[in-house]
């Protein structure tokens, strides 16, 4: 079955799936007419170097072969059964990028993905690969004005990799993004995966992770921001296929105007995964009346010897800080932005590496100081 006809064989998915329940694939989907294609979209162009601006050692993008595509694909993003996966396979066939680093790659190497998307649908689905002993830090860096862009990237961890991850989404305010991703954890595999979601209309984002071997360790990180009329929708699933192993959850959204974030995590510790440790946290800064964020942690527990925990909370912002600031000689705005700032950033507590929360923080900061969404 070709991509084509395997995406016409599901079914538009149910609102009662909480995937869909606040971000439905209508609104997500480029046109609207689910069984629409645009005929003109385009590659996103993609530059790799390191975030230092050399060339990358041991560390190479090429185009994919058909061998490339299965063990991610299989494991972690299920194209057979997931709409958003499967219509982004069907505008990626032929153009599927892969990241290779290699074992002997310089260890803490910081490489960077510069990706632009334009058009009026644009797309990206890349593979990366982290073989066993992988040491690196990865920043993927998102800019564009295309109307809407599909990003799809899959990370394989062979045992004992440990990879850092940064995803910073600066898209134009008007731009729809659809991201689907995947992580798999092999034995005592390390995964610091971050987001910091600024750009963007209506933001919809499937996150993934298989932590498949004994030992293997996972935290998310993500700060988003909303402003307007921003809609910026995270759903996170991640299972423990094995024992011994590791994961948190940590969200932070900070909501203005009329935006709305919604933070879904579901946790699977599956039957004989004992000694798992798992957890998620969400908090929500809600700094207007019209504001709203959602938190759903849910946890599904076979296992009997396990930790696992959840929580979240919602405030408004705090006046006994605004206050104290003021009285300091900062204005309303420049009191606002200190407090944003320090919220958002602290999502990042616990993060593996200071030099992609650096990198994040000067971002972060030139976009509140501008207050729009740089592009």
């Amino acid at each position: 079955m070709d991509a084509r006809t395997r995406y016409h064989s599901l079914e538009e998915p149910h609102r009662s799936d909480h995937l869909w329940r606040y971000t439905p694939w209508r609104r997500i989907h480029p046109t609207g007419d689910v069984d629409n294609f645009p005929e003109e979209a385009l590659p996103a162009r993609v530059r790799l170097s390191r975030l230092d601006g050399g060339e990358p050692l041991g560390a190479e993008l090429r185009a994919a072969t058909t061998g490339d595509l299965a063990p991610a694909s299989s494991t972690t993003i299920d194209a057979d059964s997931e709409v958003a996966a499967a219509f982004i396979h069907v505008l990626s066939e032929g153009h599927v990028l892969v990241l290779d680093v290699t074992a002997d790659a310089p260890e803490g190497q910081t490489l960077l993905l510069d990706v632009r998307a334009s058009g009026h649908v644009s797309f990206l689905h890349l593979i990366i690969n982290a073989p066993r002993l992988s040491h690196f830090e990865l920043v993927t860096s998102i800019q564009g004005d295309a109307g809407w862009f599909g990003l799809m990237r899959e990370f394989v961890l062979g045992d004992a990799a440990h990879v850092s991850d940064l995803l910073v989404n600066q898209l134009s305010s008007e731009t729809r993004l659809l991201r689907c991703e995947g992580h798999l954890l092999n034995r005592d595999s390390r995964m610091h995966s971050g987001t910091l979601s600024l750009g963007g209309s209506r933001c919809k984002s499937d996150l993934r992770a298989d932590l498949a071997g004994r030992g293997s360790e996972l935290s998310l990180h993500i700060a988003t921001h909303g402003q307007h009329k921003r809609h910026d929708d995270h759903h996170m699933r991640i299972r423990h296929l094995s024992g011994d192993n590791q994961s948190r959850v940590v969200m932070h959204a900070a909501c203005d105007g009329r935006s709305r974030s919604i933070g879904t995590g579901r946790l699977i510790i599956t039957e004989g995964a004992n000694g798992t440790d798992a957890g998620q946290v969400f908090r929500n800064l809600l700094l207007s009346e019209r504001a709203k964020a959602d938190a759903i942690p849910e946890l599904e527990v076979l296992a009997d010897e396990v930790l696992a925990a959840h929580g979240a909370a919602s405030s408004p912002l705090d006046s006994e800080q605004m206050f104290y600031l003021m009285s300091r000689g900062l204005d309303e705005q420049e009191a606002k932005g200190i407090i944003l700032e320090g919220f958002l950033l602290s999502a990042f507590r616990g993060f593996a590496s200071r030099r992609l929360i650096e990198w994040a923080q000067a971002r972060l900061v030139v976009h509140l100081d501008c207050g729009l969404v740089v592009a």
